[in-house]
């Protein structure tokens, strides 16, 4: 690929994902016990030309094993005969540790992927070689986890950016900083009153089991919804949109504990004194437009390099948001987005 043909699928990407976000609607709004889910459409909707990790898995169609040795930042994708994408927030459980995605990625038919994530369980490092799809992230733990990989991004495009080398050479690592997502993990842990043998994320989720049944049953996904808006404590934190209502649905109950898992840990937050107590449940009525406004006008700085897998990832970071898409053949197949203070 030249050079010249990079700086036009650059300027393609953005262009087409501020168009996308401009299309955003609400379609539905739900709430229950102080957490509220919006439903949300956008003009993408297409069936899509991928598996999902979490599909492909259960198939035989997508291996996901530790690359080599093991090596805490990276594992190793095996695909079939069809293309996958994985999305970032996923977690993967077994192999030596348990991890999270860290970006989302599209994986080519019968190639061997190496895919950036992050440890989600510092007290284990044994002889497993293989995972299974785990449950998503909590919202507000992906958040961290996003602006992490931004900023990272944002770093090596500046150390990376020699315009002789090839694309390959200047393709940033999508590393998270890993010493505080344990931390993160062990203040989660403290909040809850769990003790996890391992200091395992999945320990504490376990214990939320119930509660995550419950929400998920509360909380149906609506015909033709393609994203999700999430609002804790009266703002709006975070929102994901996919390619395909059929993926959103497929990804709906998953989205939803992630969200879930994310209001008790606020809930357990404010009890402790660590955040202060909301006096309304539901974000202002502006609140999903200055989301998407910020993000559009982000975009003019946003990082956008090659992904890991097909296409370009694009990181971005502005007034109070930060997040990450990927964009393949000039369509967005998943963005996520995060409200960002400071």
């Amino acid at each position: 690929m030249t050079e010249a043909t990079e700086l036009r699928d650059e300027r393609s990407s953005r262009v087409g994902l501020r168009s996308a976000l401009a299309t955003v609607a609400p379609l539905v709004t739900m709430s229950r016990d102080g957490l509220v889910l919006v439903a949300l459409a956008w003009e993408i909707d297409r069936p899509p030309a991928y598996e999902t990790a979490t599909a492909a898995t259960a198939r035989g169609d997508l291996e996901l094993r530790e690359l080599g040795g093991g090596t805490v930042p990276t594992i190793e994708a095996a695909t079939k005969e069809w293309p996958v994408v994985i999305f970032a927030g996923d977690t993967i459980v077994g192999g030596r540790q348990n991890r999270i995605i860290n970006v989302s990625v599209w994986l080519k038919a019968a190639t061997v992927t190496p895919i950036p994530v992050s440890c989600l369980e510092a007290g284990r490092w044994d002889t497993g070689s293989r995972f299974e799809p785990g449950r998503k992230v909590d919202y507000l733990l992906r958040s961290r986890i996003s602006r992490q990989v931004e900023e990272r991004a944002r770093y090596e495009h500046g150390m990376l950016s020699d315009e002789g080398a090839p694309p390959a050479a200047r393709r940033a690592s999508y590393a998270a900083d890993q010493g505080a997502i344990w931390n993160e993990i062990a203040a989660k842990h403290a909040r809850a009153s769990v003790h996890s043998p391992t200091a395992a994320l999945h320990d504490l989720y376990e214990r939320e089991a119930a509660a995550l049944t419950s929400f998920v049953a509360a909380f149906p996904c609506p015909a033709g919804a393609t994203g999700l808006a999430v609002a804790i404590g009266g703002h709006l934190v975070a929102l994901e949109l996919f390619d395909s209502a059929s993926t959103l649905a497929e990804q709906w109950p998953r989205l939803v504990e992630s969200a879930v898992s994310a209001h008790l840990d606020h809930r357990r937050a404010v009890v402790a004194g660590l955040e202060p107590p909301s006096h309304h449940r539901y974000p202002d009525e502006g609140a999903l437009g200055r989301m998407l406004a910020r993000t559009r006008h982000a975009l003019d700085g946003a990082v956008v390099g090659p992904s890991v897998g097909e296409g370009l990832d694009v990181r971005l970071r502005g007034d109070k948001v930060c997040g990450g898409a990927l964009v393949v053949a000039g369509r967005p197949v998943h963005v996520e987005l995060f409200r960002a203070e400071g």
